[in-house]
């Protein structure tokens, strides 16, 4: 799995970005826990990867011996509203095996976290 992403356009005022990279941590790590088998890449891992082209990031994971890769994005609209972008790619042919977006409701933990919960049991139904 790669590094998730953040994609903020809700324009609030204050700093979010402690709160906000504490969530996308908590996103990788309850989609990591619950995906079977599943490496987590971090920042480092990819760092010279740039820009971030697909091909680049492919390569990254299968140096890793992974046989898939998990790109996700998510999109904060507002306080409310937030989307998953998830897009699950074979690493040998670069095709799509499976994706899903997602909506989910509350910019807090739990909200997260149950967003992971359920993109995960969408991802391992799919995938199968």
């Amino acid at each position: 799995m790669l590094p998730v992403k953040l994609l903020d356009t809700s324009r609030e005022p204050g700093d979010q970005g402690a709160a906000h990279e504490a969530r996308l941590l908590l996103l990788a790590d309850v989609l990591k826990a619950e995906t079977k088998g599943a490496i987590l890449l971090d920042a480092a891992a990819i760092a010279d990867c740039q820009p971030q082209t697909t091909a680049c990031l492919l390569d990254k994971a299968r140096a890793t011996g992974a046989d898939r890769a998990l790109f996700v994005v998510v999109q904060k609209t507002s306080t409310l509203i937030l989307q998953i972008f998830a897009n699950l790619v074979d690493v040998g042919t670069g095709d799509l095996i499976v994706s899903r977006n997602l909506n989910f409701r509350g910019d807090n933990d739990e909200s997260w976290r149950r967003a992971a919960r359920f993109l995960a049991r969408q991802l391992r139904d799919a995938s199968n």
